[in-house]
């Protein structure tokens, strides 16, 4: 969501690519984050039948992905459209690669509350879906988008700290009910 609402804008205003030219190149970091979604899966999977613990083979994935969307950065160092869009489409790729939390619900919740936990766990992915793009029209509100880019970027490396420091084991949680 946050890359739909004003990654169109970044390209046509801020980096003076025509607006035509901008829809052509703006697919091709969604295009990355497909391929991210997919190839998570298949590593997380392929870790699991080489005897990898499941909390580790679905921590992996997300925290590789969120370490990898911190290029996001290098678009703020380069000028030619190529490179721009390089680095959008490497940083879309790793959010499309940590896009595996989602197993977390069906992998932690007691059963009897997977409904809810996963009701739970949407809304709070929504609520930074409004927060973040509001955000980032305040910090690029003088017209300068480096440092949304940087904003973004710390947000990756926050979350995969978090999956490092904070998320323990993935096990079941186990309920009375």
């Amino acid at each position: 969501m946050v890359f739909l609402t004003w990654f169109p804008k970044y390209l046509v205003d801020y980096r003076g690519l025509d607006f035509i030219k901008s829809g052509y190149w703006a697919s091709v970091p969604y295009l990355a984050a497909f391929a991210g979604v997919l190839c998570s899966g298949f590593l997380s999977d392929y870790l699991i039948k080489k005897g990898v613990s499941v909390a580790k083979a679905r921590k992996r994935p997300i925290i590789i992905g969120l370490l990898i969307s911190v290029f996001i950065l290098g678009a703020n160092f380069v000028d030619t459209p190529g490179l721009i869009i390089f680095f959008m489409a490497l940083s879309f790729f790793g959010v499309g690669f940590a896009s595996i939390t989602w197993i977390f619900v069906s992998s932690l919740a007691p059963t009897h509350l997977i409904n809810i936990t996963g009701g739970v766990f949407n809304f709070i992915g929504q609520l930074s879906g409004i927060v973040v793009p509001i955000v980032i029209g305040f910090l690029a509100s003088d017209g300068n988008f480096a440092p949304a880019l940087i904003f973004i970027a710390v947000l990756g490396l926050m979350g995969a700290c978090s999956y490092i420091f904070l998320v323990g084991n993935v096990e079941r949680i186990k309920s009375k009910n």
